[in-house]
C-alpha cells in the first residue's frame, strides 16, 4: 500500500543521509492543528478532513394484502378445494437487501495547515489515494436515511360477475275467510274459506345459493375450455390467434369467479435505506426491527433486530508508528483497517460484504518532506 511505504520509508532515507554526513533533521514545512483548537484561518492556510467510512443498507420489503372470498366458506363444499383461507390479513416479508459504503469528511477531525516557509506542496499526491478530502468533496456524502413507500392501493373489491339475477321469484297464495251467512241465500253460516290470486315477491338469494351459481359457472367454463382446446366444438376462429384470444379470455373469467372463493392477494413493494457510521469501540449495530404484521420499525418498535455487525481483521494491529496527536509538524492520516460487515436477522445471514474502515484504522502523522516541490 503506498500509505504504508510512505510512513516506513523516510526513517530508513534519514539513515542512509545521516551515514553520508547529511543532516538527518526533519524539515518542518508545515503546522498542523485540529479545528477544534483554532480560533481562525489564516491567509495562505487551507482546511482538510479525514475520511469516514459510511456502510450503507438498503432492504426491499414486500407486503401482500390478502382478501378473503365472500364464498370461501362454500369452497370446499361446491369447489372440492379444501383449506381455502377466510379471513383477511396483511403480511410483511423482506425479499433482500445490499450493502453497500461510501466516503464522507469525519466532522471531528478537520484540521488546518498552516505552511512554514515558502515549500509548496503536491496535494495531489495526498488525496487521490483517499488519504483525506478537501473542501470540495466535503459534501459528496451518500444518500440519507429514506423509505420508497408503499402504495396506497387497498383491498381489492369482488365485483359480482353472476349470469343469473341476485333475486329470486317466490310465489304465495293467500286465502281469506268470508261468513258464508253474509252470502244470499246461503242457509249455511259456517265460515267459508275463499282462494286468493297468486302474489309473485322478489327474494334476495341466500349467500349459498350465490356460491352454488358461481360455482356451476367455474364448471362451466371448464367445460368449454376442454371443448375448445379438443375440437369437440367446431368453431371458426378469424385467425390463427383467434383461439389463444378465447382460451386467454375463459382463464380471466375462471379466474375472477374463482377469485370469490379462494380470495385475492395484492402485492406491493417498498426500500427502505439506512446508513451506519461504525466506530472502534462498538461491533453490533441494531439498524431497524421487523415484524411480519407490522412490517419495519424503529429499533424501540415492535419485532425482530435486523442489525449489522463488523469483525475488524486489525491488519494494522503490529504497525508501531509515532502516535498523530504528538507531531504537529505532520499531516493526520488514518491507516484504514478492514472489516467483514454481515447482516443479520436474528440469526440468518441476510447479506455480508468486505469494507475498508477508515475510523477503525490507526492514526499516524505522516511528515511531508517527499511531497516538497523544489
Amino acid at each position: 500500500m503506498v500509505l504504508a511505504l510512505a510512513v516506513i520509508c523516510p526513517p530508513a532515507a534519514a539513515q542512509r543521509k545521516k551515514k553520508n554526513g547529511e543532516d538527518d533533521s526533519p524539515k518542518v514545512a508545515v503546522r498542523v492543528q485540529n479545528m477544534s483548537r483554532v480560533q481562525q484561518v489564516d491567509s495562505g492556510c487551507f482546511v482538510y478532513a479525514l475520511p469516514r467510512t459510511v456502510l450503507c443498507l438498503k432492504v426491499e420489503v414486500e407486503r401482500r394484502i390478502f382478501s378473503a372470498g365472500p364464498y370461501a366458506s362454500y369452497a370446499e363444499k361446491y369447489l372440492g378445494i379444501a383449506g381455502v383461507q377466510k379471513t383477511s390479513n396483511t403480511r410483511y416479508y423482506l425479499t433482500g437487501a445490499t450493502l453497500d459504503s461510501y466516503v464522507e469528511a469525519d466532522a471531528q477531525h478537520f484540521y488546518m495547515v498552516q505552511p512554514v516557509g515558502s515549500a509548496s506542496f503536491s496535494f495531489l499526491k495526498m488525496t487521490k489515494d483517499g488519504l483525506m478530502l478537501l473542501p470540495e468533496s466535503f459534501g459528496q456524502a451518500g444518500a440519507g436515511s429514506s423509505v420508497s413507500d408503499f402504495s396506497e392501493t387497498g383491498r381489492q373489491l369482488f365485483t359480482s360477475m353472476a349470469v343469473d339475477a341476485m333475486f329470486r321469484a317466490v310465489r304465495s297464495k293467500s286465502k281469506s275467510k268470508k261468513n258464508a251467512a253474509d252470502s244470499a241465500g246461503d242457509e249455511d253460516s259456517s265460515v267459508a274459506e275463499i282462494e286468493a290470486p297468486v302474489s309473485i315477491s322478489q327474494h334476495a338469494k341466500t349467500q349459498e345459493e350465490r356460491a352454488s351459481e358461481v360455482a356451476q359457472l367455474i364448471f362451466s367454463l371448464r367445460k368449454r375450455k376442454y371443448e375448445l382446446v379438443t375440437g369437440e366444438v367446431d368453431v371458426a376462429f378469424s385467425s390463427n390467434d383467434g383461439l389463444k384470444v378465447a382460451l386467454a379470455e375463459i382463464n380471466r373469467m375462471e379466474s375472477e369467479y374463482l377469485s370469490l372463493f379462494v380470495g385475492k392477494t395484492v402485492t406491493q413493494r417498498a426500500t427502505y435505506s439506512y446508513n451506519v457510521a461504525p466506530t472502534p469501540a462498538q461491533e453490533s449495530y441494531a439498524v431497524f426491527k421487523f415484524s411480519s404484521e407490522q412490517g419495519v420499525q424503529d429499533v424501540d418498535g415492535q419485532g425482530r433486530a435486523i442489525t449489522l455487525e463488523l469483525h475488524p481483521e486489525n491488519k494494522y494491529a503490529a504497525v508501531d508508528v509515532q502516535p498523530a496527536e504528538v507531531d504537529n509538524s505532520g499531516f493526520r492520516v488514518r491507516l484504514p483497517d478492514v472489516a467483514q460487515v454481515r447482516l443479520l436477522d436474528g440469526k440468518e445471514e441476510l447479506q455480508r460484504g468486505r469494507f475498508w474502515i477508515y475510523q477503525n484504522g490507526k492514526m499516524v502523522s505522516l511528515r511531508m518532506e517527499h511531497f516538497l516541490e523544489r
